[in-house]
């Protein structure tokens, strides 16, 4: 029979600790930078099966666009690798030129493969994966502009997302036209 503290005390965190960081840096890291980057249309590809065949024809999310660019973020502030950094600042420069609602602010939930808006609806959360990963790379970087426009999305929250027939905040701030004036 299984006894938990018999398993506790065989288990060596730092074996275990070394493993996953291996496995992040041997395999998911440059997974992601070897098959998933559009050298043709600039960002990330819209999907990937799991025999690596390439489907642009499905729009590109926010959200991925957002872990992203906090993911190899904090890829670069904690082992410091360029390759990390220059993977962060593709998907920065994607989620702010193709995500990124120039009229109203706010990043649209996904785009085509041209960064036109597919779905202009601003969900809160890709707002909120935004959030983290511009400051995540505003950390890795110094950039600016980065917290800028991550602040500039947490007001955005504040003054258009508050339910308040129902208190709290609603699931999306509606679309770019809606968002700037008309509550959802």
């Amino acid at each position: 029979m299984f006894r938990v503290r018999e398993a506790m005390l065989t288990f060596d965190k730092n074996k275990f600790c070394g493993e996953l960081e291996g496995e992040l840096k041997g395999n998911i890291l440059p997974f992601w930078i070897a098959h998933t980057m559009d050298p043709v249309n600039g960002g990330f590809i819209g999907a990937l099966t799991n025999t690596l065949q390439i489907h642009n024809e499905v729009p590109r999310s926010a959200i991925l666009c957002a872990r992203i660019l906090w993911t190899y973020s904090s890829a670069f502030r904690r082992y410091g690798d360029e390759k990390y950094l220059s993977m962060a600042k593709r998907a920065y420069d994607y989620l702010h030129r193709a995500f990124w609602d120039p009229e109203y602010g706010g990043v649209y939930w996904t785009v085509d493969y041209e960064g036109k808006p597919v779905f202009d609806h601003k969900h809160h959360y890709a707002q909120a994966f935004a959030i983290y990963g511009l400051t995540e790379y505003y950390w890795a970087t110094q950039e600016p502009e980065s917290l800028a426009l991550a602040r500039r999305l947490f007001l955005l929250l504040e003054k258009h997302g508050y339910d308040s027939l129902n208190g709290g905040q609603q699931p999306h701030l509606g679309s770019a036209r809606r968002y700037a004036s008309e509550p959802p």
